[in-house]
């Protein structure tokens, strides 16, 4: 997963879109939806500062349960993710789309590459859905909760594009980022169980 990752983030460095970017955004903002409402709480429940908060939350109730394992290692990923995304922004510093490009909906404080709308709830919910696969739950809260999480995310891209400020590759570099994070953050909190 990092090597996808790094290599976008080379592309990103090097050009302030890709190729596709502007069509794929076009095409997006001609969409009725998600429309500004849901696209706005959608924004909202992905912001980095939200999901590091359910993030902790998750951690400590998993701490008092007795997960101990899992808990750090879901802190810890946190961590790093958090990390991880500033980093990447800084050294990436790709710009946001132009308003004379692509209709600006929302407004934004950071670099564009990754998309930390995209990388953060990837993470946590990544890390969750992995956790309800691991742990012993019915067949149908299994399913429930990683269609939950696949619908959340993909529809978090989306309104990141909709909204005008990410490009395409933006939220695609989100999602690697994110997985280089959560495929061994998964594997060491859940080793004996994957």
């Amino acid at each position: 997963m990092l090597a996808p990752a790094v290599v976008l983030a080379v592309f990103a460095a090097l050009n302030d879109r890709l190729p596709g970017d502007l069509s794929a955004t076009r095409t997006v903002q001609d969409w009725p939806f998600p429309g500004q409402p849901f696209a706005d709480i959608l924004r909202f429940l992905s912001g980095t500062e939200f999901v590091v908060t359910i993030g902790a939350v998750v951690a400590v109730a998993a701490w008092l349960a007795g997960r101990r394992r899992p808990a750090l290692v879901l802190a810890a990923g946190l961590a790093v993710m958090v990390l991880l995304q500033f980093g990447v922004k800084e050294i990436v510093d790709r710009p946001r789309p132009s308003p004379d490009l692509v209709d600006l909906r929302a407004g934004f404080t950071s670099p564009s590459f990754p998309s930390g709308h995209t990388m953060s709830p990837s993470y946590l919910y990544g890390f969750l859905a992995t956790a309800a696969f691991v742990f012993p739950l019915r067949a149908r809260v299994r399913v429930a909760v990683t269609g939950v999480v696949v619908a959340f995310l993909v529809l978090g891209g989306l309104a990141n594009v909709w909204l005008g400020v990410h490009w395409t590759s933006d939220v695609v570099g989100g999602y690697l980022w994110a997985a280089a994070v959560l495929v061994p953050t998964a594997w060491i909190a859940f080793q004996n169980r994957l």
